[in-house]
């Protein structure tokens, strides 16, 4: 893999939604985040930090309608920054899996960074609210960066009953299993087909 830096900004303008982000894949997992939605950004943080991207977010929206715009563009805009920062994805290892757990959740994430979309969400725990946020939106999330990432994204709560620690153990899996797909190891593009 040629030496690049694995940088990107994207910004996303919509009648519902305003945000930009800044992704540097090769960083130390610092997270400046600034969303109106509290439980949600701590999510998006942990999911950062366990990454070891580092991300500069700012996100505003329509959440007096509902949350779901602005999580799910945030996805969108977060996937499309990681999509443009791995560019040709030469040499990275592609694939990850994590286990997360948290007191007594516990949430397994396998991912593919191979371009091929997709999710699988295995959530059933994960409903009811947080505060004033409805934490079944945070599927929404997980769609639109696998969307705009183009990543294949398995979730599954294995166990649990606190929607807060199931929650941020499915971010902090995330983030874990990401950070093992963007390792470097060499060899070309990840695939016998030789481009993805």
């Amino acid at each position: 893999m040629t030496a690049r830096e694995r940088t990107a900004t994207t910004r996303r303008d919509t009648r519902e939604t305003q945000i930009s982000a800044r992704v540097a894949i090769d960083g130390t997992g610092v997270a400046a985040i600034s969303l109106p939605l509290p439980f949600f950004k701590h999510m998006v943080e942990a999911f950062i930090k366990y990454s070891g991207m580092d991300v500069t977010l700012d996100g505003a929206g329509d959440i007096e309608v509902d949350a779901h715009h602005l999580v799910e563009d945030v996805g969108l805009v977060l996937g499309a920054a990681v999509s443009e920062a791995l560019g040709d994805r030469d040499g990275i290892r592609r694939f990850g899996e994590a286990h997360a757990p948290l007191d007594k959740s516990l949430v397994r994430c396998v991912v593919d960074y191979g371009r091929r979309p997709n999710v699988v969400y295995e959530m059933a725990p994960l409903h009811g609210r947080i505060n004033d946020f409805d934490v079944e939106v945070i599927a929404e999330f997980v769609k639109g960066y696998a969307q705009a990432a183009g990543a294949t994204i398995h979730v599954d709560c294995i166990r649990g009953d606190n929607l807060h620690h199931i929650a941020e153990a499915a971010f902090k899996a995330l983030g874990l299993a990401t950070r093992d797909a963007f390792q470097v190891i060499g060899g070309g593009v990840p695939s016998t087909k030789g481009t993805l």
